[in-house]
C-alpha cells in the first residue's frame, strides 16, 4: 500500500514540477499556456518522466469538472434578457447553418457521427483569454463571447445527447434519459425561480450564505458542496457529470454576482493545479511515437482545424453579414470562435471512451487543438495587426 501511494507521489511531484514550468514556457514561446501544458504531458510519458496512474486519472477529471464549474461562472442566466430577440434569432441561424455544415461533412465524407457534435462544438476558455488582450470594445470579439456564451451551453446538451446515443442506442433507455434530461432543466429552473423568490423577500439570507467579510471561506465551502452535490445528482440520475459541474458554476454567477473576489479564488484553486493536471493528463494520452510514426495525423489534425474555421466563417457570413461592418471583423470572429481546446479535448476523451471514435481519430482532434491554440492565436495577431480597415 505505502509503495502504491510512493508512486502516486513521484507522480505528481514530477507533474507539479511541469506545471510550475508551463507559463515560463509560455511567456517566452507565446503558446497558449493550455498547449504548453498538453505538450509537456506528451513529451513527460515520452521521455519517462512520469507514469499516468489511476490516482493522477481521478484527479485529472476532477479538474476537468472543475474547469467547466469555471466555465459555468461565466454564465450569469440574467445576461439573457440583455441579448435581445433580433440577436437570438441570428444566433438560431448561426448555430442552425454550423450544425448543418458538420451533417454534411459528415455524409459527404463518411465521418463518425461523433463529428456532428464535435465540429461545431464551443468554449469560452480561449475567447477570455483573447478579451484579456484585446478588450470587450472589438465588435468581432464582443459577438463571440455573447455566441461562446450560447454555444458552451448548447455545445454541453449535445454531449449529453451523445453520450446517450452510444451508451442506449435509439431504445427505450435513450428517450428515457432525454425524458430525465428533460425534467431535469425544467427542475432546475423552477429552483432558480425559488431562490430568486426567497433572495428577493429574504435578501440578507444571501449575504449570511455569503458574508461580504468571510473571514472562514465559508463561500468556497458552499462552492464546493454545490460542485460535488450536483456532479452525484446529474450521475445518479444517469446524465453526463459535465452538466451537474456546469450548472453549479452558473448558480454562483447568477446569484451571487457581488462576490468578486471568489471568482478570483476559484480560479486560483483551479488553475493553480486542477486544471493544469487535466491538460497535462490529456497530453500524455498522446502517443509521441505513435505520432511520429504515422505522420497522416497531423495533416487530420489540421483538416479537421481547417473544417471547423470554415464552418464558422459559412455560418458567421450567413447570420452576422449584417452585424459586421468590414470583413476583416467577421474573420476575426470566426477564427476566435474556432478555438474551443477544453471542450475539443473533452468531446475526443468521450468519443473514445464511448467507442465513437478510434485512437488515431482521437490523436488527431488533439493535434487540432493544439494547432488551433497555436497557428490561429497567430493568425488572429497577424490580422488584426496588418488587416488595415479604411474607415
Amino acid at each position: 500500500m505505502e509503495e502504491v501511494i510512493f508512486h502516486n507521489l513521484i507522480a505528481f511531484a514530477i507533474i507539479s514540477i511541469l506545471i510550475v514550468v508551463a507559463p515560463f514556457l509560455s511567456k517566452i514561446s507565446r503558446i497558449p499556456i493550455v498547449v504548453v501544458e498538453m505538450f509537456l504531458g506528451a513529451f513527460g510519458v515520452y521521455f519517462g518522466l512520469f507514469h499516468i496512474t489511476e490516482a493522477v486519472e481521478i484527479f485529472a477529471k476532477i479538474g476537468f469538472l472543475f474547469l467547466m464549474f469555471l466555465c459555468g461562472m461565466e454564465v450569469d442566466l440574467r445576461g439573457f434578457r440583455q441579448l435581445g430577440k433580433n440577436f437570438l434569432k441570428y444566433a438560431i441561424l448561426y448555430f442552425f447553418v454550423l450544425y448543418l455544415g458538420a451533417c454534411s461533412i459528415v455524409v459527404i465524407f463518411g465521418l463518425p457521427h461523433i463529428f456532428i457534435a464535435a465540429l461545431p462544438v464551443m468554449s469560452l476558455g480561449m475567447i477570455m483569454a483573447l478579451i484579456r488582450d484585446y478588450g470587450k470594445d472589438e465588435p468581432w470579439l464582443n459577438l463571440a463571447l455573447r455566441i461562446g456564451i450560447v454555444g458552451e451551453l448548447l455545445s454541453i446538451g449535445v454531449l449529453v445527447f451523445i453520450n446517450g446515443i452510444y451508451s442506449y442506442g435509439l431504445t427505450f433507455e435513450l428517450y428515457k434519459t432525454l425524458l430525465v434530461l428533460f425534467g431535469f432543466v425544467i427542475i432546475i429552473g423552477m429552483i432558480f425561480m425559488l431562490i430568486k423568490i426567497l433572495f428577493w423577500w429574504f435578501p440578507n439570507f444571501k449575504i449570511f450564505l455569503m458574508p461580504y467579510d468571510d473571514t472562514q471561506n465559508q463561500d468556497i465551502r458552499i462552492c464546493m458542496m454545490l460542485f460535488f452535490v450536483l456532479i452525484v445528482a446529474v450521475m445518479w440520475l444517469g446524465l453526463e457529470n459535465v452538466l451537474g459541474a456546469f450548472l453549479a458554476g452558473m448558480i454562483i454567477a447568477t446569484f451571487f454576482p457581488y462576490k468578486h473576489e471568489l471568482i478570483h479564488k476559484l480560479n486560483d484553486i483551479g488553475f493553480g493545479f486542477f486544471v493544469p493536471l487535466f491538460f497535462i493528463n490529456v497530453g500524455a494520452t498522446l502517443k509521441i511515437d505513435i505520432v511520429l510514426h504515422n505522420p497522416k495525423l497531423l495533416y487530420y489534425g489540421v483538416l479537421i482545424a481547417c473544417s471547423m474555421i470554415f464552418l464558422r466563417i459559412l455560418a458567421a457570413s450567413v447570420a452576422f453579414k449584417k452585424y459586421f461592418t468590414y470583413t476583416r471583423d467577421l474573420v476575426l470572429y470566426a477564427f476566435s470562435d474556432s478555438m474551443p481546446l477544453t471542450f475539443l479535448v473533452a468531446t475526443a476523451a468521450l468519443g473514445l471512451e464511448l467507442g465513437a471514435m478510434n485512437q488515431n481519430t482521437y490523436y488527431a482532434f488533439l493535434l487540432a487543438a493544439m494547432f488551433e491554440g497555436v497557428v490561429f492565436i497567430v493568425i488572429i495577431k497577424m490580422i488584426y495587426t496588418f488587416w488595415k480597415i479604411k474607415k
